[in-house]
């Protein structure tokens, strides 16, 4: 009886583990798919409206003849269902420099091609109804845009550079007046991000040097009128220079700084750092070596991860510096209930040698005695793995965790990892060649390892031609909704019809 009872106890525990790793394991649903052919191959650019949907816009080829450009928006629904399709004429002499989205505005921020024309056009569009206005900000400053933002549909905020240093102007859209945010002009520093907060104020987080030559991070928060709230510079230790930073608020006029930290003078970061700032400007900074991070190594293979493991504890043990130095490219900090989320993705740029052997005529001089000439060309950023942390909001690290994406080249550096925050888990997710990659973990566990599943087709029995594909992005659309686009080279089996170039939107829902 004993034998049977163990037995049914076994085969008990068996089942409830299969039914609880069920209850984990997701799988990748397409549920919807847009596409159209662009025989001309001019694709298009896709922002997310969220619930609304999204909007689809490209320049085309004018065969009306009237000397503008010629450009195409196509506004689809969250079934991907097209609702209108508008053309718009441009002027000519007009080159795109952003676009931003925000409550139902779709906005394009134009320059013109003659550089003695320093005032930018403004299209503004109404993506219910397809409506658009126009206005021309007006400009005296010959600067190098680089971030372009709309605060609340009232104010533009565009960022850049002037002579080598930052710049930031606000233009009130009723009153036409722009205005150059104060504080920041004499500073020798670069512009890292302008952060639109919750309140209608704003904050311009710079990255420059103290007096004592300290790498660290400058950050003014400016109201709604641009009038300066406040100013903080992080007070970093000598040895740790800051190197990056992203924003976030917390109640009333407190902030959460976290990005990373190097070498004084390096430009490889070491670590991780949370800054917390009170509403009376007191700060309070904490810094996470790599090699205190339990799951930094996670993307090596097993061996080379047990050997940085097994350095680390001998450094540790004979009270040693961890040294370990990585480019790493911080996207966003999100904050999900009570904890603050870090995402960042680990990079290093790729070079290829080109040679090339010169010698004389002789031919045994040329072999044995040929003058050897080696050229280093750059061949595109490889990333290696993704990082995310949890901090609470004092800035105590509470987990972390990596995803693998050593298969990733880019010659831009872009954010290629996506998140869904859900009550229960994360969900980790990226689109290369034609397959999306998926990883769920819940803090610093693994409840599902590295997955992938193809791109659909509209038709189940086409088949993409895998040399013509190229998926141009995946991003996150609304809860825990996303979606990837990209061209496609089309051909359906078992027929005569002859392959077609399409653009592609596919809706994406981990389930």
């Amino acid at each position: 009886m004993n034998k049977y009872n163990k037995l049914f106890r076994c085969c008990l525990l068996l089942i409830l583990l299969v039914i609880s790793t069920l209850t984990v394991i997701g799988q990748i649903a397409q549920p919807a798919r847009f596409e159209v052919e662009i025989p001309g191959g001019h694709d298009f650019e896709v922002v997310s409206a969220g619930e609304g949907g999204l909007l689809l816009f490209r320049e085309k080829e004018n065969t009306h003849k009237t000397g503008d450009q010629l450009w195409e928006i196509i506004k689809l629904d969250t079934a991907l269902n097209a609702l209108w399709k508008k053309e718009y004429f441009i002027p000519a002499d007009l080159t795109l420099l952003g676009r931003y989205f925000e409550n139902d505005q779709l906005y394009l921020l134009f320059r013109s091609q003659n550089l003695s024309k320093r005032n930018l056009e403004l299209f503004t569009l109404t993506a219910s109804s397809g409506a658009v206005a126009t206005t021309t900000i007006r400009n005296f400053i010959p600067f190098a845009l680089q971030s372009f933002k709309v605060l609340n549909n009232a104010s533009v905020l565009v960022g850049g550079y002037y002579n080598y240093r930052p710049l930031v102007i606000l233009y009130d859209l009723e009153k036409n007046v722009p205005r150059v945010l104060p504080g920041l002009f004499n500073e020798r520093s670069e512009l890292i991000e302008i952060k639109i907060n919750p309140d209608d104020t704003f904050d311009v987080i710079l990255k420059g040097r103290t007096l004592e030559k300290v790498m660290t991070l400058f950050i003014s928060t400016f109201d709604s009128n641009g009038n300066l709230i406040k100013k903080i510079v992080l007070d970093t230790e000598k040895s740790k220079g800051l190197l990056f930073g992203r924003g976030q608020s917390l109640d009333g006029q407190a902030q959460l700084i976290a990005g990373v930290y190097g070498k004084r003078y390096s430009e490889y970061s070491r670590g991780i750092f949370v800054a917390n700032i009170n509403e009376y400007g007191e700060q309070q900074i904490k810094f996470y070596n790599y090699g205190e991070l339990k799951n930094f190594f996670r993307y090596m293979k097993a061996k080379r991860e047990r050997r940085v493991l097994n350095r680390i504890e001998r450094k540790k043990f004979k009270n040693k510096k961890l040294r370990f130095n990585y480019r790493l490219l911080v996207h966003e900090l999100i904050k999900s209930d009570d904890q603050y989320i870090l995402l960042g993705e680990a990079f290093y740029p790729k070079y290829r040698t080109v040679n090339s052997n010169s010698g004389l005529f002789n031919s045994v001089w040329t072999v044995n005695r040929g003058i050897y000439h080696s050229n280093l060309i750059f061949d595109g950023y490889r990333y290696t793995h993704a990082v995310i942390l949890g901090f609470d909001k004092k800035g105590n690290l509470l987990w972390d965790n990596s995803f693998e994406i050593n298969d990733v080249i880019s010659f831009e550096l872009e954010q290629f990892v996506q998140v869904d925050i859900e009550r229960d888990k994360i969900v980790l997710l990226y689109v290369f060649d034609d397959a999306i990659r998926s990883k769920i973990i819940r803090g610093s566990e693994v409840l599902e390892g590295k997955e992938e599943s193809k791109v659909r087709l509209t038709i189940e029995t086409s088949e993409a031609l895998e040399a013509k594909t190229k998926i141009e992005g995946l991003e996150k659309w609304y809860g825990n909704v996303f979606f990837t686009y990209g061209v496609q080279n089309i051909k359906s089996t078992g027929t005569a019809i002859p392959a077609r170039e399409v653009f592609f939107v596919n809706k994406v829902i981990y389930e």
